[in-house]
């Protein structure tokens, strides 16, 4: 801004070297801002939109509630006046810093920006920033999600301060002449419609399980470290026919689940009613996610809802079989990994690319809601996903969303290897079945149902993979 001052008082007083002045200050803003991270609402950084794939364009649930476009529609404008007029001396600044800026104001004074520019009322409704200050204020305590993270943490605030104000939900105003990569793609990857393509391959083998013995899973699929579905097995449990809503409401008074999401700052805490609730209306790009491995001990009645029947309508996964199912159980309850859970989260919530902790297996019953699911073999590292040598740091997209808009076509290209061993599976799987994920596989899980998807998991070593995890664990 030194230049800018100086830029002013040299030169005669003419309209035309005032204006002429006025460019090159422009110039220089633009400059600055190219040297921070190539521009202002452009973000290059980003990977490129996939391109249409089922003829039908990219889209989308509803508009960007704040008005915001794609950069590239700047070339239509006439200008990005309200960007440059509304941010004042800190516009050499790009979207990404500006928000990176304003993750350290609180309510008050991410409330207040917003009243400044039309620029910075939608910088500061940006649905992230008031989710982290609702979390790192409320939580540690819990509280009760409404419609938006604005609404939950103003409500949130009046009950706490036990304010009689009546609460009025936020309404957004969608603002003209923004333009904006950063803003326009994280409101992406959080409204994109499922196209049909993306659901389409099936290449995971099934089994009836009615017609599964154990030899065939153990010789078949867990020993040759093969993905399989076992369609019918989890329909007669009673989990199967009692977990909704209103039975996981009742049967967990008093208990407080865990919640996260990796773009999130902070865990949440959430009693069963509340987080359903959050189910229900949350629309986010990484939406907070429950998985729970506490639940058999703090809520015993949901065991009781499908462990006798594991035992009958999945004799490969009793942990008390005779073939060596469940190894760490020799450690004893206290020195075991963790390796039970419940899971339960929203529409377009799930798990990122990952392989299995400690070179487990592991099984995944969806009990309501369906999961699609995409594997890569071992040592395949799918698109975008980047694992150090070691394998302890791995580099990815923040969120699903991402990964399906930004890869999916080199996903789709490695359908086609030339190796046959080194090409994803895929599948859909459904409530009633199970689902085998052997180890060191690479996958991803996205819940495709409105509402709260619920399932279970647990992971396990048996004599097929005690190898590999005794090397693992050295």
């Amino acid at each position: 801004m030194v230049a800018s001052k100086r830029i002013s008082v040299v030169g005669h007083s003419s309209s035309q070297d005032k204006k002429r002045a006025k460019r090159r200050i422009q110039e220089i803003e633009k400059e600055a801002a190219i040297r921070t991270l190539n521009g202002n609402g452009q973000s290059p950084n980003l990977p490129p939109l996939p391109k249409e794939d089922d003829g039908k364009g990219l889209g989308t649930l509803f508009s960007h509630p704040y008005g915001a476009l794609p950069f590239g529609n700047i070339f239509l404008a006439s200008s990005d006046a309200v960007r440059h007029n509304g941010l004042g001396d800190i516009r050499p600044l790009n979207d990404e810093q500006v928000l990176s800026v304003m993750q350290f104001l609180d309510a008050e004074a991410l409330a207040r920006t917003a009243e400044t520019s039309r620029f910075l009322y939608v910088a500061a409704h940006h649905d992230e920033l008031w989710r982290d200050v609702t979390l790192r204020k409320y939580g540690s305590n819990g509280f009760d999600f409404k419609a938006s993270w604005k609404d939950t943490y103003s409500l949130t605030q009046l009950k706490t301060d036990k304010n009689e104000i009546e609460f009025i939900s936020h309404k957004p105003i969608a603002m003209k002449g923004i333009y904006s990569d950063t803003f326009f793609r994280s409101w992406l990857c959080r409204s994109f419609a499922l196209q049909e393509s993306w659901l389409a391959v099936e290449n995971v083998c099934t089994e009836k399980s009615d017609e599964l013995t154990l030899d065939k899973f153990l010789t078949d699929y867990e020993e040759k470290n093969i993905p399989l579905i076992v369609k019918g097995a989890t329909s007669s449990w009673p989990a199967s026919k009692k977990w909704n809503k209103s039975y996981l409401t009742k049967e967990t008074q008093g208990v407080t689940f865990r919640a996260t999401s990796g773009a999130a700052p902070l865990p949440a805490k959430f009693n069963m009613k509340s987080y359903a609730d959050y189910c229900d209306s949350a629309t986010e790009e990484a939406p907070l996610y429950l998985f729970d491995r506490t639940f058999s001990q703090t809520c015993p009645k949901l065991l009781s809802d499908f462990a006798g029947s594991l035992k009958s309508s999945c004799p490969f996964f009793d942990d008390d079989a005779a073939h060596g199912h469940d190894l760490f159980s020799l450690l004893g309850n206290g020195k075991r990994p963790d390796h039970r859970w419940i899971i339960i989260g929203p529409k377009r919530s799930g798990s990122s690319f990952h392989i299995d902790p400690n070179a487990t297996h592991a099984w995944n019953a969806p009990i309501k809601g369906s999961k699609r699911w995409i594997f890569y073999p071992p040592g395949v590292s799918p698109p975008g996903v980047y694992p150090s040598p070691s394998g302890d740091d791995v580099i990815m997209p923040i969120s699903l969303g991402e990964w399906y808009l930004s890869h999916w076509n080199d996903h789709v290209k490695q359908r086609k290897n030339p190796v046959k061993s080194k090409r994803p599976l895929e599948c859909t799987v459904h409530p009633g079945d199970i689902l085998f994920v052997p180890h060191g596989w690479w996958h991803c899980v996205l819940n495709l149902d409105d509402g709260m998807s619920i399932a279970l998991t647990q992971n396990y070593v048996s004599a097929s993979n005690l190898p590999d995890v005794l090397r693992f664990l050295k």
